[in-house]
Formats: C-alpha cells, sequence, structure tokens
C-alpha cells in the first residue's frame, strides 16, 4: 500500500539531493539547518501534488533504502547538471590567469570555501548575479517541481543512459571555457610577439622585468573592453544550461 510518510520521504530525499548540489542553493554560506527548513518546506507542499503509485512492503527494509537511493541520484543529478555545466568559468579564469602571470594566486570562493584563481573567483560572483538576477534559480526550482510530473516517485534512475548528458555538458564546457578565454590569449600572445620584437630591437632590455606588468596592462586592458559585453555572454550561456535539466525529463 501507499504511505503518505513514506511518499514524504521520497520527495524530500530528491529535493535535499538537487538542492545540496545545485548552484546558490548548494552554498556553504547558508546554515545547514536552514536548507534542512527549505527542503521539508517544499515537500511538504509537493506532496499533495505529487502522483504516487508506490506499494510499500513493509516486511522488507531493503525496498524502502533502495527506493530512497534512486531518489537521491535523481535530485543530486539535476543539480550536479548546472554545477558542471558551470564549470567553465572556472577552466576559462584558469587559462586567462595563466597567461597573465596570476596562476601562482588563489583565492577562496566565498560561495563554496574552496581555492579558485582571482579571475575564476570574479566570473563565478559575476555569474552568480546574473543567475540571480535574471531569476534562474526560480527557475531550478520550477525544474525541481516539473521533474516530479515527468520523472514520477519510484522511476529507475539508471534504467536510462543519463550518464551520457553529463559528459555532453563536460564537452560543451570546456569548449565555453576555450571561447571565454580566447580573446586573453590571443592578447597575451601578441604581447610576448611584441616582447620578443622588442628584444631584437634592444638587446640589452630586460624583457623578463618589463614582461609580467606589460601582459597584465593589456589584460586589464581587455577585462575594461569587454565588460559590457559579458552580462549578455554570460545571460546567454547560463539560460542554455537549463536545455539540458530538459534532456534529462525526456529520456523518462
Amino acid at each position: 500500500m501507499s504511505i503518505p510518510f513514506f511518499d514524504i520521504l521520497l520527495i524530500f530525499v530528491r529535493i535535499a539531493g538537487m538542492i545540496f548540489t545545485a548552484p546558490i542553493f548548494g552554498s556553504r554560506n547558508y546554515p545547514v539547518q536552514v536548507k534542512i527548513g527549505f527542503i521539508l518546506f517544499m515537500s511538504l507542499i509537493l506532496w499533495p501534488l505529487v502522483d504516487s503509485n508506490i506499494i510499500y512492503d513493509l516486511s522488507s527494509l531493503y525496498q524502502l533504502i533502495f527506493l530512497v537511493i534512486n531518489e537521491l541520484f535523481i535530485g543530486v543529478f539535476m543539480g550536479l547538471i548546472l554545477t558542471v555545466y558551470m564549470g567553465f568559468i572556472y577552466f576559462a579564469g584558469d587559462l586567462i590567469d595563466r597567461d597573465l602571470g596570476f596562476a601562482m594566486v588563489s583565492v577562496i570562493n566565498p560561495l563554496d570555501e574552496s581555492q579558485i584563481a582571482i579571475t575564476s573567483n570574479l566570473f563565478y560572483i559575476f555569474a552568480m548575479l546574473i543567475f540571480l538576477q535574471l531569476n534562474f534559480h526560480h527557475e531550478l526550482i520550477t525544474a525541481l517541481v516539473v521533474s516530479f510530473e515527468k520523472i514520477k516517485l519510484g522511476t529507475l534512475f539508471f534504467s536510462v543512459p543519463s550518464f551520457d548528458i553529463l559528459l555532453d555538458i563536460i564537452e560543451e564546457s570546456f569548449v565555453l571555457g576555450f571561447q571565454i578565454a580566447a580573446p586573453f590569449v590571443i592578447t597575451v600572445l601578441i604581447a610576448n610577439i611584441i616582447l620578443g620584437l622588442l628584444s631584437k630591437a634592444m638587446p640589452g632590455m630586460n624583457v623578463f622585468i618589463l614582461g609580467m606588468p606589460f601582459k597584465i596592462f593589456f589584460g586589464f586592458l581587455l577585462f575594461i573592453i569587454l565588460m559590457p559585453y559579458l552580462y549578455e555572454i554570460f545571460a546567454g550561456i547560463l539560460g542554455n544550461g537549463f536545455q539540458y535539466i530538459v534532456r534529462f525529463f525526456n529520456l523518462f
């Protein structure tokens, strides 16, 4: 028979899996008690709307454990879709810092307390502000609600080729990272060519002392030029990430 308590438990587990792994919601800045309260609140609201036809076998605990793990995987995968997709920010920042000479310096990311490059931190904070300003966190909650319509409680997660989507996300995040970092890489390459020509024209010039501030100057100048366009670029990229969640739903 279907038991409301177990239904609420499965709903709770799926929501918890997504909340603890999704961007913004998975930030360590929020107390765990607040996250659990938010998850419980959403579970109680969604429970009357979720169609559950699961027949629980009370004589065996293994079925319930299996269902809990299955729902946890579904929620975690939904959260990881956008988290892995946003890895392009870290990749682009690492490429830019390596060319500008900032690769030796790392800062603490205020959202998840990890050590990342300076440019990666700047891009990540900028992307999170755009994420909130465009109400993508509302879209993420909407996707969570829709998931209970597309993926019924008890639906087997491993019965679909969902990991192919994750591989495609990783591939696209690398491509996006290269595209964002390309202007900086090309600019620094041109700066290195100029320094090479100057060293040939003036052999007595110390290229190593002049090279670092020279590349940093061109990097900052390019930041100033591209900053007005980064908003539209990041907004378009973040919006496209939700297509993978829709693609994940279409597998069921």
